[in-house]
């Protein structure tokens, strides 16, 4: 007969177990973690060099915090599975080659657009707004503060895609999907290439960051160079790409665990249609919402500019229907609007992803509806802290709008895509 006691240590054993500790350490055992600290130490050093304002540092410190709770989190998620930093990177080889060969594509893809948007950061503060910091007597304080924040709102992107962030998502949501722990989980994600619901759940996954980390470092380029500033402040980028990593990595438990002879790619034709649309309809949003008079009209005391011929007596009263949004507090409500709208985006681009099966239950979208309450909450909490940056009902609503337009852009794409199968 077999003895059941004996028999408890063998199956907690293979389950596997891991310390808190454990669990911590990987979380900050990463270079991302070490890029974020270090523009901490970048902030703090123009304060020792005589700046007079705390916000540099106050938003580093805030977006590495932020940062750092990611890792924290997905690490103590992985520790409910019985699995550790080491025993992933032991197991890194024994995952499909394509498979992890897409993953590191992403990795680089996220790592030139963290990259692209820190020089941008960079150039803006240091050579196109208000003249350049070179004209200023003291330039040491300028540089360090456009350093600290360049380093936190690259590494933040670059996090999106990193190899170690999808490393971590992929056995989360192998885990929720089979249910499996420990040795069984490395097992089971060995397989992953050959399982359609997992690979369509990674392609969710995949998708979603793609998107997330290509919109948001294409309005920071596209604003800072434009001689507007930032639209994103380091603490909202840092938001935007964690809410990104959380909504990317959320899905149902369980999930049929039927495998297929074929290895499926990360990317089916339909997911990659479906992130392209979302790009350029986000990115085209953005656009109009930061240049245009329409929007700027909503979230700033609008200045028509006056247009003087030469020799010419009358004065032109025309509204220029696409300008530079002027520097400081005359903006921030503007940007405000900006970070609350590509949030409820970023949230319509991964309802997007859950529901490209079809719509059976509100619960499929769950995790976006709690993001997007999330998105609106830390808005207002901004604008507490800010008063400048702080919107109005009329906001809201308009900040609001642009995520139905996108709605509406994905239901028309999925009725035409529905048309087409049924031909």
């Amino acid at each position: 007969m077999i003895n059941s006691a004996k028999q408890e240590p063998k199956s907690t054993e293979s389950a596997g177990f891991v310390s808190l500790l454990t669990a911590a350490w990987g979380a900050i055992c990463n270079k991302y973690v070490v890029i974020s600290l270090t523009s901490v130490i970048l902030a703090a050093a123009a304060l020792f060099f005589g700046s007079e304002s705390y916000s540099c540092i106050a938003e580093v410190s805030a977006a590495a915090g932020i940062g750092i709770a990611m890792w924290l989190i997905q690490f103590f998620a992985l520790r409910k599975y019985g699995l550790s930093r080491k025993m992933m990177l032991d197991n890194q080889k024994s995952v499909d080659p394509r498979l992890s060969g897409s993953l590191g594509d992403l990795n680089s893809l996220g790592s030139s657009l963290g990259a692209l948007a820190g020089i941008s950061v960079v150039l803006s503060r240091l050579f196109i707004t208000d003249g350049g910091a070179f004209n200023l007597d003291n330039i040491a304080v300028p540089l360090l503060e456009t350093l600290a924040c360049a380093l936190c709102t690259g590494s933040m992107i670059s996090v999106t895609t990193s190899r170690p962030s999808l490393r971590c998502s992929l056995y989360i949501i192998t885990g929720r999907t089979t249910g499996a722990k420990g040795s069984e989980l490395l097992k089971k994600t060995c397989r992953a290439s050959n399982s359609p619901e997992l690979m369509k759940r990674l392609g969710k996954m995949s998708g979603v960051r793609v998107a997330a980390s290509v919109v948001v470092s294409v309005t920071i380029v596209m604003s800072a160079l434009s001689g507007a500033g930032s639209a994103f402040s380091c603490i909202q980028t840092a938001f935007l790409c964690m809410l990104a990593v959380g909504l990317s990595g959320s899905c149902p438990k369980g999930g049929e665990d039927k495998l297929s002879e074929e290895k499926i790619p990360l990317f089916s034709k339909k997911s990659k249609s479906l992130c392209v649309l979302n790009i350029f309809t986000f990115i085209l949003i953005a656009f109009f919402f930061i240049f245009s008079f329409p929007f700027r009209s909503v979230y700033t005391d609008y200045t028509p500019k006056n247009d003087f011929a030469y020799y010419e007596i009358s004065v032109s009263e025309n509204v220029d229907i696409f300008s530079i949004p002027g520097l400081g507090e005359e903006s921030m409500m503007l940007f405000s609007g900006i970070f609350l709208a590509s949030a409820l985006m970023i949230s319509v681009i991964s309802g997007a992803f859950a529901l490209s099966g079809g719509f059976s239950t509100v619960s499929q979208i769950s995790s976006e509806l709690l993001g997007s309450a999330f998105s609106i909450a830390a808005t207002a909490g901004f604008g507490l802290i800010v008063n400048s940056a702080a919107l109005d009902a009329v906001q809201y609503l308009v900040a609001a709008s642009t995520a139905c337009l996108l709605i509406f852009v994905n239901f028309i794409a999925y009725l035409v895509g529905q048309r087409r199968r049924s031909e």
